[in-house]
């Protein structure tokens, strides 16, 4: 160990705003998944990655916080960049971020 923070790779964050509108980011590592519910029990929209250009069936591995693991198509992870600015527009805006490419669910 070299001294330094040693943090895992996953993360869940959810986001709500006042109305009920909810946005969430599963995180492993550099990339992360978003989901948007416009309200509870909306099967919502999630995030696409319009630059990925992997293979069709790659899959990335995330960990919720109550311990389960899912994997989700690569194509739809984005930069944790991305990940970290879409849910600061939605702490501000209360909004869905209109720079994330969207797919209905």
């Amino acid at each position: 160990m070299t001294g330094g923070i040693v943090t895992a790779p996953f993360d869940e964050i959810w986001v709500e705003s006042p109305d009920g509108q909810s946005l969430c980011a599963l995180i492993n590592g550099e990339r992360g998944w978003l989901m948007y519910l416009r309200e509870e029990g909306d099967s919502g929209y999630s995030s696409r990655n319009p630059d990925y250009d992997g293979p069709a069936e790659a899959t990335i591995e995330y960990e919720l916080t109550n311990g389960q693991h899912d994997w989700y198509p690569a194509s739809w992870a984005v930069p944790i960049a991305d990940v970290r600015q879409a849910l600061e527009f939605f702490r501000r805006e209360h909004r869905q971020p209109p720079f994330i490419v969207w797919h209905e669910d």
